[in-house]
């Protein structure tokens, strides 16, 4: 359950989700889950879509920009995101993770003293 099944099919792989509106009630649903726990290829099959270079469009771009233009947001420049990203300081293990993680506590929004 979430968002509908419209919202999922253009983000979403085809045959990549379960959603909830293709069931005609509870009962139905949990069957199917039963099936898919008993049957690896049947399961399997909402996974075939990796590993094909199909690109999903997450919107991440779009959604990257209003994290960084929203409020209390300040201004920071790279002369070099490659260098940024890619820097000799960024863990090679979690490919950026430990950056972004460090971006994010750096520009989180941080409330004014005496607001609630």
């Amino acid at each position: 359950m979430g968002a509908s099944k419209d919202d999922y099919k253009k983000v979403a792989p085809p045959g990549s989700f379960i959603h909830v509106d293709d069931f005609t009630s509870p009962q139905q649903l949990a069957k199917y889950l039963d099936y898919l726990i008993s049957n690896n290829t049947a399961y399997l099959e909402y996974f075939a879509w990796k590993g094909t270079g199909t690109f999903i469009d997450t919107k991440f771009w779009c959604r990257m920009c209003s994290l960084l233009h929203g409020a209390g947001h300040h201004v920071t420049w790279y002369d070099d995101i490659e260098v940024w990203w890619n820097g000799p300081d960024v863990c090679r293990t979690s490919r950026g993770t430990q950056k972004w993680a460090s971006w994010i506590q750096d520009h989180r929004y941080k409330r004014p003293r005496g607001r609630k």
